[in-house]
């Protein structure tokens, strides 16, 4: 028999903290009944769940197995109610969304300001991260959907849509390569630069053109913020690598230029709409897919063309 809501509850909370004692204090309960409850729990299903050590506790391959199982329940529990509030013609739902800094421009002005403006019982929870940790965070179910930037592929990971988005070299107007059309990887040498850190895929694309072509940038400054990367391009301090959606206003507004690079990369880079295979999405999750995969630029297929060619749809 399928173990009741509350001994899920208990497992949950000793899975997500990875203690006994956390997960106590976290159901405001004795450590010792939380541990009577799994161990009971360990006993009804014949197996071990959880391996205890000095270092604490963690989960055996039947406990992930039920940790994902508690998850699916519990989703598939909220899932009924926002289908019942639909039917009642109520609207409401909260969506999870993870996305790459570089594409946040894009997700807020196309994506979730004009979809939160026509359902205004819908929350969404937005979390930025580098391509890996957003994986991660889908992968774990903790939140619904994700916009990435260059994936590692995955099993267990589907693209609803995705669409090529190479690198350009992003530069200010006054720059020595701001009047190229293209450039070959080989001007990147010792060009100074910015750089997003190692976990994500920008960054991860930048060491493949380095080390594809024999070059090194003179990296000035790393960042996780987009804002500080196009700050210090902007300053005249040097360049970056980035897709042209992550600086589309910028571009818009005259201030930098974005310069394609002379490889054969174009159709191998991929901005990705991700959902975790197996998982049903809720009404309002489906609903913010859908928008997301017809309404933004980053998911738009675009050719790789020359320096600053293509420009940003309009939107009714």
């Amino acid at each position: 028999m399928a173990p009741d809501d509350r001994t899920l509850q208990y497992y949950r909370a000793v899975y997500a903290t990875g203690s006994i004692r956390a997960a106590a204090r976290q159901l405001g309960l004795a450590p010792s009944a939380v541990s009577r409850k799994i161990a009971e729990l360990e006993r009804r299903l014949g197996i071990p769940l959880l391996e205890r050590s000095a270092r604490g506790i963690r989960p055996t391959e039947a406990g992930d197995l039920l940790a994902r199982f508690a998850n699916d329940r519990a989703h598939l529990e909220d899932l009924l109610h926002e289908n019942l509030d639909d039917l009642r013609g109520l609207r409401r739902g909260r969506v999870r969304l993870a996305a790459g800094e570089g594409f946040v421009d894009d997700l807020m002005t196309r994506g979730l300001i004009p979809f939160l403006g026509v359902h205004p019982g819908v929350s969404v929870e937005l979390t930025t991260g580098g391509t890996d940790e957003i994986c991660d965070l889908l992968l774990a179910d903790d939140v619904d959907l994700a916009l990435a930037l260059h994936a590692k592929p995955h099993p267990d990971l589907t693209a609803v849509k995705q669409a090529p988005q190479p690198l350009h070299v992003i530069c200010a107007r006054a720059h020595p390569l701001a009047d190229h059309q293209r450039i070959d990887p080989s001007e990147l040498a010792g060009q100074a630069a910015t750089v997003l850190p190692a976990r994500f895929g920008i960054r991860t694309l930048t060491d493949q053109i380095q080390r594809m072509y024999g070059v090194s940038l003179d990296i000035r400054m790393v960042s996780s913020s987009i804002q500080a990367v196009v700050d210090f391009v902007l300053s005249g301090l040097g360049i970056t690598l980035l897709p042209r959606v992550a600086v589309g206003q910028q571009l818009a507004g005259g201030l930098l230029r974005a310069i394609p690079l002379t490889t054969n990369d174009h159709d191998h880079v991929h901005a990705q709409l991700l959902v975790r295979r197996g998982r049903t999405p809720s009404y309002i999750t489906r609903q913010l897919l859908d928008h997301c995969a017809h309404q933004l630029d980053s998911l738009a297929d675009q050719s790789p063309g020359v320096a600053d060619q293509a420009t940003p749809r309009s939107h009714n």
